[in-house]
């Protein structure tokens, strides 16, 4: 990587893939152990390591479980899918409806199950969507056999098809020499594979902002907030909820090419927005054997806890009723009423006419406390670290959670943007 003096420009230098070799001889191994099981009459199986546990578990067939004999041809369809790409050289998406001839050897004395036969006739050769049922399962599939040959999903030659979008201060010029201007599209530009980028220029950008939601991208967006923010002008990105791991290499690239370039997260006030932050800042454990996806300086701008509060100047707290939530609004004690009041504020929403707040749910609850002991089990003591401790507290004492459009100007964040960044960066 290169990055030009006194420039926002970045240049990569692709060298070419690495050696798929290995990888193809392991997808080899694995096909003629299924072979040489076929002719001797045993149980076929394909080795698969857990990856929270790190053990090796045995995926087998015949069994009389449905589910394992669906997980066993879907992991030979895409074992094939790889060693296709890796031999031919191109790069498919997991996305792909690719057709192929599946490895089979008919055996009279080898009885597969109608379905099988089905889904190998028609479901897998045809309409594999059909067989695997929904994206989740590939990509837990195709991550599950990256980790059992201890190498990233690139290696593979099968990538994650983009879901994020850019939009902002950058030109990206890919392999292709084709240039993407994310300010020419006010809905964003899909976010391209990073191994395929070879020049990065954010110009006189200030700023970077990871947006958890994609309608509060699109809108930004749509306003050209990028370019009249008084901060500055920025680049915004969203990976639409968690995300995919395109978005994270894209953000890791940016950071490491431009380090001085103040990233921010603005996700929920919710356990579910500080884990969507945290997943972008430091990783996730399920993809732990993926290298390059981290944005160690990432900062949260926001909403926290003061945001939150201060901006209501109340103090919020749910009731339950049998038939819906109803928001209790505390006022601050006077001399002369100090009562609650069921009045709701002008600008407080309810949570039955729009679900910017609402009480922790059950599993909101325990999200924030496998948070609070994950924060004490990494040993990290750090300011960041303190502050999230400190806003996941907040949460679970208050019992209160609320999205990001809770501090809105009549439906405009903004103007709380311009503040929180203003005050950030100057």
């Amino acid at each position: 990587m290169d990055v030009l003096p006194n420039s926002n420009v970045a240049t990569f230098a692709r060298s070419g893939e690495g050696n798929p070799q290995p990888v193809i001889s392991k997808i080899e191994d694995i096909l003629d152990q299924i072979i040489n099981a076929l002719n001797e009459n045993r149980i076929l199986s394909i080795p698969l390591r857990n990856r929270r546990s790190g053990n090796e578990i045995s995926v087998q067939f015949p069994t009389n479980r449905i589910s394992e004999v669906k997980k066993f041809t879907c992991l030979l369809q895409i074992l094939h899918m790889c060693h296709e790409a890796l031999v031919s050289g191109y790069i498919t998406t997991k996305r792909s409806d690719i057709s192929f001839i599946f490895l089979c050897v008919h055996r009279a004395d080898f009885h597969f199950p109608t379905s099988f036969i089905l889904n190998f006739g028609r479901n897998i050769y045809y309409q594999c969507p059909d067989l695997f049922g929904n994206q989740q399962y590939v990509d837990r599939l195709v991550d599950d056999i990256a980790f059992t040959f201890g190498v990233g999903r690139n290696a593979l030659n099968i990538v994650a098809a983009s879901k994020g979008l850019v939009a902002g201060k950058v030109l990206l010029t890919l392999s292709n020499d084709i240039i993407l201007d994310c300010r020419s599209n006010s809905s964003g530009i899909l976010i391209p594979q990073p191994e395929g980028i070879r020049r990065i220029d954010i110009g006189d950008a200030q700023w970077i902002m990871v947006i958890e939601k994609e309608a509060t991208f699109r809108s930004l967006a749509a306003s050209r907030y990028f370019e009249t923010a008084a901060a500055g002008v920025g680049v915004l990105v969203t990976g639409k909820g968690y995300p995919d791991l395109a978005t994270r290499q894209f953000l890791h690239l940016v950071h490491s090419a431009f380090p001085e370039v103040p990233i921010y997260a603005l996700v929920d006030f919710d356990p579910s927005g500080i884990d969507i932050m945290l997943t972008y800042k430091r990783g996730s454990r399920s993809l732990g054997h993926e290298d390059n996806v981290t944005i160690p300086r990432l900062t949260w701008l926001g909403p926290k806890s003061c945001d939150v509060l201060g901006r209501t100047r109340y103090h919020l707290s749910l009731t339950s009723s049998s038939q819906a939530d109803q928001y209790v609004v505390v006022t601050p004690p006077s001399s002369q009423d100090t009562r609650p009041s069921t009045t709701r504020p002008s600008h407080v929403l309810s949570a039955n006419s729009f679900e910017v707040a609402s009480s922790l749910t059950t599993y909101d609850r325990q999200k924030a406390a496998r948070l609070l002991s994950k924060i004490h089990d990494e040993q990290a003591t750090g300011t960041d670290e303190t502050g999230l401790v400190h806003e996941l507290q907040m949460m679970l004492m208050l019992n209160f959670k609320a999205e990001i459009q809770i501090v809105d100007d009549d439906g405009d964040v903004t103007r709380w943007l311009d503040e929180k960044l203003s005050d950030i960066i100057h």
